[in-house]
């Protein structure tokens, strides 16, 4: 949980899977439609949970915020209940544990900010497979009973693309994924680790 009392550490985690497609690296982000976070390409991510290292938070955190429905084989059937969520933590950890286990270094902290309350966060770049994630952003914006959350939409965003974004245009990047040190570094690590 995020600490904002002064001298306290704000402790949270997030992830931004990459996928092949066609030959090519791509990088999934969600938008949202409401709050402070709407319009901007945001990771997957949040606040550690009681007992969560960044890991799990960041694990738990992409099931959570796709509503289990980017690993379920039948979208319209997805919730995010306790039960879908366990449930699909140990598909995910996998992917952590594949990725992290070669590239032990994909993972970028965000610049601590405020001296006095610094943030202490880290996202993940881990390789997922590739999903076709039209049926899931229309399953959100058909959604008029209250299924989910919030509405959100996923984004897949090509590497060249993400780079020319962090360089030229990083205000269209969510502050926290605006902030990850050496982001820019990590994905071009990616991309050469795909091309060989």
């Amino acid at each position: 949980m995020s600490l904002n009392r002064v001298g306290e550490q704000k402790m949270g985690a997030g992830v931004i899977p990459f996928a092949t497609s066609d030959c090519k690296i791509y990088f999934l982000f969600q938008t949202t439609f409401s709050g402070r976070k709407a319009g901007y390409l945001v990771d997957f991510g949040g606040g550690l949970g009681a007992g969560e290292d960044y890991r799990k938070t960041a694990i738990r955190e992409f099931i959570e915020e796709t509503e289990t429905m980017y690993f379920s084989d039948n979208v319209q059937q997805a919730s995010r209940t306790i039960e879908r969520v366990r449930n699909q933590t140990p598909v995910v950890e996998a992917l952590f544990d594949e990725t992290l286990a070669v590239h032990p270094d994909w993972w970028c902290r965000r610049a601590p900010g405020n001296p006095l309350n610094p943030k202490r966060w880290k996202t993940f770049f881990i390789e997922f497979p590739y999903r076709d994630i039209g049926e899931l952003n229309r399953e959100w914006e058909a959604d008029k009973v209250g299924r989910f959350k919030k509405r959100r939409e996923l984004v897949w965003v090509a590497a060249c693309e993400l780079l020319t974004i962090y360089e030229n245009a990083p205000d269209k990047l969510w502050k926290r994924v605006r902030q990850l040190e050496k982001a820019t570094e990590t994905v071009h690590s990616i991309l050469q680790s795909k091309e060989s």
